[in-house]
């Protein structure tokens, strides 16, 4: 039964590598009551493979700076294996998945941050979600690659933190009650001390970027969600997801990192 809710899930990390952890995810999800979609991006694999071609592999602030070269293999990897596969996990746990790209229906229209570096790295500019509605109606979990594509029709590589953020903002203009939520091995946000913050306001994130507190994927990740609130979400949380169970506690605001 629908309650009219809706989870922007990001996964990265184990809960995107590991099969069984996807599958206890996959599981959780089959019970939640309300709609869904999934969002992810496959950086290890694609930098395995970069490394493997003897391409460089770059990153400025826990972003891939993804070169003209490595973004044919984001394409291979992101919309090809790493889609597919989670799509197929998804069918055996009882869901009824579909595989998107960023190029669908040209849900993520995305410019260039640096075209002078001649970087596909984008960010996005706009988010067409029809097709991800059009899913959502069916009954259907998207499962959505976080490569897109620009005014000129080549493909970029949009960060799958800010691909969640944009979608789950899109989304709760359209009239869906969005909790965005980033999945991935880390229990939430860290101090100095390893132990969880369990509450970040948006005016502390840079503080906490430039006294080193956070660093590399976390810093995208609390960017996004700033990002997001100002877009008008106010349901954000970060946390890691290891046994089943842990989705449901998150969204109740049991574990993780909330930002508000």
């Amino acid at each position: 039964m629908d309650d009219g809710s809706c989870v922007v899930l990001k996964i990265g990390g184990a809960v995107a590598e590991d099969g069984a952890i996807t599958d206890m995810l996959f599981r959780e999800l089959h019970g939640y009551t309300g709609r869904a979609v999934l969002v992810h991006g496959g950086g290890a694999a694609l930098t395995r493979l970069s490394q493997r071609l003897g391409i460089e592999v770059t990153f400025s602030d826990g972003v891939r700076v993804t070169s003209s070269e490595e973004m044919e293999l984001a394409d291979m990897v992101l919309a090809g294996r790493v889609n597919t596969q989670l799509v197929r996990r998804a069918g055996v746990s009882g869901l009824k998945a579909a595989g998107l790209t960023g190029a669908d229906g040209g849900l993520f229209l995305g410019k260039l941050v640096d075209p002078a570096a001649l970087s596909r790295t984008a960010s996005v500019e706009e988010v067409r979600p029809e097709m991800v509605h059009l899913l959502l109606s069916q009954g259907f979990l998207p499962i959505v690659a976080s490569v897109g594509v620009d005014r000129t029709g080549d493909g970029v590589n949009i960060n799958a933190d800010e691909a969640a953020q944009s979608l789950a903002a899109a989304l709760a203009r359209d009239g869906h009650h969005v909790t965005l939520c980033y999945l991935s091995d880390i229990n939430g946000v860290l101090n100095s001390g390893s132990s969880v913050i369990r509450d970040v306001p948006i005016a502390a994130v840079e503080d906490l970027v430039r006294n080193g507190t956070v660093r590399g994927g976390m810093t995208a990740k609390l960017r996004s969600a700033v990002a997001a609130i100002k877009m008008g979400l106010d349901n954000i949380v970060i946390g890691g997801y290891r046994e089943p169970g842990d989705l449901q506690r998150l969204l109740a605001g049991d574990t993780g990192t909330t930002v508000h």
